[in-house]
């Protein structure tokens, strides 16, 4: 398994790099581990700006610029607010994935079960991809599925 992650990675990098694209990372309930992921490729360096990881609300609205009110109105975990996060984080150079979820094995509630993950990924001021995210399993095997989706998701924005 470990082989397919990093084939993604390798290929995520690959087309950054003949893109002359950076990436970025806004991460809330996977705290770093996307970053982590592609970083622990050689030659990541090259293509890898920064990560954010704004686990509270708090830090969502202080280092992304999420509006207050979207995060009160929609909650962390929605639509709203990781599109927020994504724009918050990118530039015209640099393409930003942002996960906001409910990892678990508490803070679910029936419309947002644990398991639920809102991923979007923005370049320049335009969301090119975001999706919903419903995973099963524990913690661990959540946070690896939301990592493994976002890393996808970045590679088809970026290859598009």
């Amino acid at each position: 398994m470990r082989e397919a992650i990093n084939l993604n990675v390798y290929q995520l990098l690959d087309v950054c790099r003949a893109r002359q694209i950076r990436l970025r990372t806004a991460e809330s309930c996977t705290a770093g581990a996307i970053a982590a992921l592609i970083a622990s490729v050689p030659g990541a360096s090259d293509v890898l700006d920064r990560g954010w990881v704004v686990y509270s609300n708090q830090a969502k609205q202080e280092e992304l610029g999420v509006d207050e009110r979207l995060i009160q109105t929609y909650g962390a975990v929605s639509q709203q607010v990781v599109e927020a996060m994504a724009l918050g984080g990118a530039t015209e150079q640099a393409a930003c994935v942002a996960v906001s979820g409910i990892a678990g094995p508490s803070g679910g509630s029936p419309d947002k079960p644990v398991g639920t993950v809102w991923i979007a990924v923005a370049r320049g001021k335009a969301i090119s991809n975001c999706r919903c995210c419903h995973f099963v399993g524990d913690r661990p095997q959540v946070q690896l599925a939301t990592v493994l989706a976002a890393v996808e998701m970045l590679l088809e924005s970026v290859s598009s």
